[in-house]
């Protein structure tokens, strides 16, 4: 009865120093394959099928790999946690790296665990709460922000304050961030891959159609030099109205990539309980380490005598915005480059809508009473700026044909504006987003039909 055992685990030891020979034997040219196939036959025998043997081999290489990406991720949250809990002041740049290091690590064990929620969970819930949890990165930055802003703010004055300008310079950032890098990225990468078009007709839902309204709102924005309560209600109410509408479309199953498909690959009770972990793990990071983030890179900017504002516009949305962006790189270069990009515009609809609105009501909560979120010019200005960014990358992608011009133009222009932080010149910029979109559109009328709804005849 012993023997058996024994022989078991002398063949395993037989079989790993076999490999290891094996492996220093094969020359480099016949590469991973051969080296696999070799072994294989060695344990098994010469004339038999190697196949399947050589298939599992190549995979749980691969699960390796995904095993120390999720395991290596889930660390780099602890750094947050342990500075914040023990009480040590250090240098506040190098406290901003730390916390955003915990965030950017939150928002990859997020976005992964969000995509194999889609296994376990009715359609309409699927929806409801990924769209949340795409944005909550974001979100948990906006609220300490619209929060500061808030108990900094003198209902009687209504003098507009440093914290109140952070929180317009935050959520601008992020949404051009996400249009001039993210969808530029994703058509930019397709065409490297396919020299080809990228052809979405027919596979985005209802977020083109959303993503017009809400950034058709939000221009009235910069004549009010406020966001209304008002605005924000309808704002949120079009987030809502989203959710619903996806929630009727019929589900699908999710094309999961990386770590998120080594997690779906395991059984549904240890699939649900990690899922359930990197959520509470994940959120948990993001939500202690919003708020000392923001003020490492306040001190920092401070500090080195760099205009907070810049800071907290395009630092802070890095931290928040790239694992989406990798993610939908991710979709385009292995599964589906359609869903990578309508991701992103699907993030964009919840920007413009929830996370914009909710700024007021958190803006309002903080003040002790409603009010509408007050804006200066500067603020004003980026704002309208977002606006024209926004309806540019709509008439680009409203015909749902893509080439490489339109993520060119779209990355071009991000870049160059980066450079004019003046808001005189930033004005200048944001009639020229608007004059393009109208050239667009002159050029060919039917884009402006299409951004309400795509045209049955495109379709073949």
């Amino acid at each position: 009865m012993i023997a058996r055992p024994l022989l078991c685990l002398k063949g395993i030891q037989w079989a790993t120093i076999g490999y290891h020979q094996l492996e220093r034997q094969v020359s480099e040219s016949a590469g991973r394959v051969n080296l696999r196939r070799a072994w294989c036959r060695t344990l098994f025998g010469g004339n038999r099928d190697t196949a399947p043997l050589e298939q599992d081999l190549a995979e749980l290489l691969s699960n390796r790999h995904h095993w120390t990406t999720l395991v290596v991720t889930l660390l780099l949250g602890l750094p947050a946690a342990a500075l914040l809990f023990s009480g040590i002041h250090i240098n506040p740049l190098a406290a901003a790296c730390v916390y955003g290091v915990g965030i950017l690590a939150g928002a990859f064990l997020l976005s992964w665990a969000a995509e194999v929620a889609e296994l376990d969970i009715s359609a309409s819930l699927a929806i409801a709460v990924l769209a949340l949890l795409t944005i909550l990165p974001e979100y948990a930055i906006e609220s300490v922000l619209a929060w500061d802003a808030g108990s900094s703010f003198n209902t009687e004055t209504r003098e507009i304050t440093a914290e109140t300008q952070r929180v317009a310079a935050n959520v601008t950032g992020a949404n051009r961030l996400l249009i001039g890098v993210g969808w530029s990225v994703v058509i930019l990468i397709y065409w490297l891959k396919h020299r080809g078009v990228l052809d979405m007709r027919g596979k985005m839902g209802p977020e083109v159609t959303f993503l017009t309204v809400a950034t058709l709102l939000t221009f009235v924005i910069f004549f009010m030099q406020s966001i209304h309560i008002l605005l924000a209600a309808a704002l949120i109410g079009i987030y809502i109205a989203y959710v619903w509408i996806s929630s009727t479309r019929p589900a699908e199953e999710p094309e999961l990539i990386g770590a998120a498909a080594l997690i779906g690959s395991l059984p549904a009770k240890w699939r649900r309980t990690m899922v359930v972990f990197l959520l509470v793990y994940a959120a948990g990071v993001i939500v202690i380490a919003a708020e000392p983030f923001v003020e490492g890179l306040v001190e920092a900017g401070n500090g080195l005598g760099v205009d907070d504002f810049i800071l907290i516009q395009w630092v802070a949305p890095l931290a928040s915005e790239t694992p989406e962006i990798i993610v939908a790189v991710l979709f385009g270069l292995r599964a589906n480059p359609a869903a990578g990009l309508t991701v992103l515009i699907s993030s964009e609809v919840n920007k413009f809508t929830l996370l914009i609105g909710s700024m007021v009501v958190i803006f309002s909560a903080s003040a002790g009473q409603i009010i509408a979120f007050p804006l200066d010019g500067r603020q004003a200005i980026e704002f309208l700026l977002t606006t024209a960014v926004s309806l540019f990358g709509l008439a680009l992608i409203a015909r749902r044909t893509v080439d490489w011009r339109a993520g060119a133009a779209l990355l071009g222009l991000f870049v160059v504006h980066l450079f004019f932080p003046q808001s005189r010149h930033r004005l200048w910029i944001t009639y020229g987003y608007f004059g393009l979109t109208m050239l667009l559109i002159i050029l060919d009328w039917r884009r402006a039909k299409s951004l309400v709804r795509e045209e049955q005849q495109e379709l073949n």
